[in-house]
């Protein structure tokens, strides 16, 4: 029976196949409850003018928008999507380079689906318009990285390429059909993203931070009175001090500097500070 997608791998450690109890490397997203326990802890979540109590909802909208953020700066996807993508066919990779694809999005969870079709058809009969529908135990997936190559799972392989992935036909009517490229021709499916219960620490305390600055940035004025008020009554006064913009100041400085090295981190592992490509 064939397969509908190729093996997943754990996104973090990457390759990894058993892990220790005794170290938590995954945490759930934040929720509103958690974040009145830990970034939001002792703060007074009320409109100093009205009292009016900040709903869970609005915080939870922090959240999201704190994740919308990460994924569009990472371009690395806090849940699992799906994407369907179309690349173009090189006859010099295809034949001696394994057909060496680099996918627009990293951190795959599997490929579900790579085809090659000389035919720029959009239409629900696309299948009937697929030259080639390759078995997925011939792709090679580097997780992490985002690659895909064509490699023999059996059979023979000749100039750098498998025989054994073709149905005789296929491969010579495409070797004697000497197309050197086309655009669009490799059409691959996979999916990327976290599965559920699956985020790292790092990224789901990362999205917390996140949301918390947003936050105290746009909420900070309603929340924080001013740092002091002088009352005069019948000649005597009363200063009052509270917290103030300058603990509003100082707690965004902080978020802003764990924000900034905890960024840093996701980005020296899942981005690989190097060039991934062949030449």
């Amino acid at each position: 029976m064939s397969k509908t997608k190729t093996p997943e791998r754990e996104q973090f450690p990457v390759w990894s196949t058993d892990q220790q109890s005794g170290v938590t490397r995954y945490s759930p997203l934040p929720t509103p409850t958690e974040m009145k326990e830990t970034s939001l802890f002792g703060i007074p979540l009320k409109s100093s003018m009205t009292g009016q109590e900040l709903s869970d909802n609005a915080i939870q909208k922090y959240i999201n928008d704190a994740i919308s953020e990460l994924e569009h700066e990472l371009d690395m996807y806090i849940l699992p999507v799906t994407f369907s993508e179309r690349y173009d066919y090189d006859r010099h990779a295809f034949t001696w380079n394994y057909n060496y694809l680099k996918l627009n999005h990293g951190n795959v969870n599997h490929v579900s689906k790579v085809q090659l079709s000389f035919s720029n058809n959009i239409e629900d009969d696309e299948q009937s318009k697929v030259f080639v529908d390759f078995p997925l135990e011939h792709v090679h997936v580097m997780h992490q990285e985002g690659t895909v190559q064509l490699v023999p799972a059996f059979g023979t392989s000749l100039s750098g390429f498998l025989l054994s992935a073709f149905s005789g036909a296929q491969y010579h009517a495409l070797r004697q059909a000497a197309i050197n490229n086309f655009p669009g021709a490799m059409r691959i499916e996979y999916e990327c993203g976290f599965k559920e219960g699956k985020s790292p620490a790092l990224i789901s305390a990362l999205i917390e931070r996140i949301a918390a600055y947003k936050l105290l940035s746009a909420m900070g004025p309603v929340l924080f009175p001013a740092s002091s008020t002088s009352i005069g009554i019948d000649g005597t006064s009363q200063s009052v001090s509270t917290l103030g913009p300058n603990f509003l100041k100082t707690r965004l400085d902080d978020l802003e500097k764990m924000i900034h090295n905890e960024k840093e981190a996701v980005k020296g592992y899942y981005q690989r500070r190097w060039l991934v490509d062949f030449y």
